[in-house]
């Protein structure tokens, strides 16, 4: 037999869940302990169940809903027994819940800071250059990936690299190489920074269909955007009517040029711009809260020397919890400094 998986998760954040809603809350659906049970009574039990319980719930319903009742009904009977009243698990509740309502205080720290509009506008005026987009038209280079080699993972390149080109290399049309796609690409490059025709180049050379019925036409570029991190360090540091080098991808050049550089809304950025603001914040605010509370050492061989900290080890003179004091009948013991023994796992 299992030992309750929940009991593990005491400390893994809850949050509200939405479980499906088909079948309706006054249907019953099992008879747990000689009792109905509705679809809505097991609704609102799961309501706030860590998402590790949701997820054991999707994969064997019946399992979790025992696993449910049988947590509910041992934790009934550890409320009759006053175990709560009882060390360590006196100390250890008090600790949970400790734990829980700071981070619940942290939460609330950030999520309820308010945030002016002015504070939002500054922001946003101080850092322009962040909110920086481009217009971009594209020139697109294609290549056949190169086969890996049996066994082998080139360096610098993960396993999903790997995967990825031997997927694209299967579907490429065409027959070009790595070093053909770069030489073709650079010599556009070289081309268009002599005065060539963008446009004409995009029409004679880009291989990719829907940009290149556009005119090379490829959106908009800005710090948010989907792209790469070199993508976007290169548009974004170029002036308009520059193209950037050939920016190598997975299985293509790319030649960008940019059209049009402006600012993004500050209307598009102000719930990004709210949260770095709270961030900011609760960043502050926790520094100070651990600037009050770090300790001022007077007792340096305590702290050069942690195991001096743990249980047990108080010197001549200690409370402490050494020998013959609190908690001296032992770990696991059913003496009364350790309440009840805990019990050996049954059988499977």
């Amino acid at each position: 037999m299992k030992y309750l998986f929940t009991l593990a998760l005491a400390c893994t954040p809850l949050v509200a869940q939405t479980l499906p809603g088909a079948v309706p809350d006054n249907t019953v659906v099992a008879s747990v302990d000689g009792k109905d049970v509705t679809a809505g009574e097991i609704r609102q039990s799961m309501a706030f169940m860590p998402n590790e319980f949701i997820q054991l719930f999707q994969q064997n319903p019946k399992y979790a809903v025992q696993q449910l009742f049988m947590l509910r009904y041992l934790s009934d009977e550890a409320e009759k027994a006053k175990l709560a009243e009882q060390s360590p698990l006196k100390e250890q509740l008090a600790f949970l819940r400790a734990n829980s309502m700071a981070s619940a205080m942290v939460s609330h720290e950030h999520n309820f800071y308010p945030v002016s509009n002015q504070q939002i506008k500054e922001f946003y005026e101080k850092n322009q250059a962040r909110y920086q987009q481009a217009r971009i038209k594209v020139i697109y280079i294609a290549f056949k990936p190169a086969a890996p080699v049996m066994g082998q993972v080139p360096s610098g390149k993960s396993l999903e690299d790997v995967a990825r080109a031997i997927s694209q290399g299967g579907s490429s049309q065409t027959q070009r190489t790595e070093a053909e796609a770069r030489k073709l690409a650079e010599d556009l490059v070289k081309q268009i920074r002599g005065g060539a025709d963008f446009a004409k180049l995009v029409a004679q050379y880009s291989e990719d269909p829907t940009s290149k019925a556009a005119g090379g036409d490829f959106g908009v570029v800005n710090i948010n955007s989907s792209y790469s991190a070199d993508v976007k360090k290169a548009v974004l540091a170029l002036k308009v009517g520059e193209v950037t080098d050939p920016l190598p991808q997975s299985n293509a050049f790319y030649i960008i040029r940019v059209e049009e550089k402006t600012i993004q809304p500050m209307a598009e950025v102000t719930v990004s711009i709210s949260e770095e603001i709270r961030g900011a914040h609760l960043n502050q605010w926790l520094a100070e809260v651990g600037k009050r509370f770090e300790p001022t050492v007077k007792s340096v061989e305590f702290f050069t020397q942690p195991k001096l900290a743990l249980p047990g080890t108080a010197g001549p003179g200690g409370a402490g919890t050494g020998a013959g004091g609190p908690g001296a009948a032992g770990r696991g013991s059913t003496g009364p400094g350790n309440g009840v023994a805990r019990p050996a796992p049954p059988a499977k």
